[in-house]
């Protein structure tokens, strides 16, 4: 094949409200990895405001936290993704996975 396809994929919920993106996944599965919203964003370059905005753009959208946050303190504080956010990371993942694999095997 000369030419490669590529897909821009993101989950909406029913009313058609965009809820998660590649950007947005990846920030997600950064806070999951490093358990902190700070350092997730200054790992992809973006100010913590920004990610923030991010995360309360799909907590809106959604109607349902995707983070909880533990305030610091003795061991500092830490975020982690919701049982909402892994699901909805867990979709985008696998469905992008499942896309990925059929365009490969075109």
């Amino acid at each position: 094949m000369e030419h490669v396809p590529k897909f821009k994929m993101w989950l909406e919920d029913k009313e058609k409200r965009y809820i998660l993106g590649k950007g947005t996944a990846d920030l997600l599965l950064k806070i999951k990895e490093l358990k902190s919203i700070s350092e997730a964003a200054n790992f992809y370059n973006i100010s913590y405001a920004h990610a923030w905005r991010k995360i309360r753009a799909i907590e809106r959208s959604s109607g349902q936290e995707i983070i909880s946050k533990t305030r610091g303190g003795k061991g500092g504080g830490h975020s982690e993704l919701t049982p909402f956010g892994e699901k909805i990371l867990s979709e985008y993942t696998q469905t992008k996975e499942v896309l990925e694999k059929c365009i490969k095997n075109l």
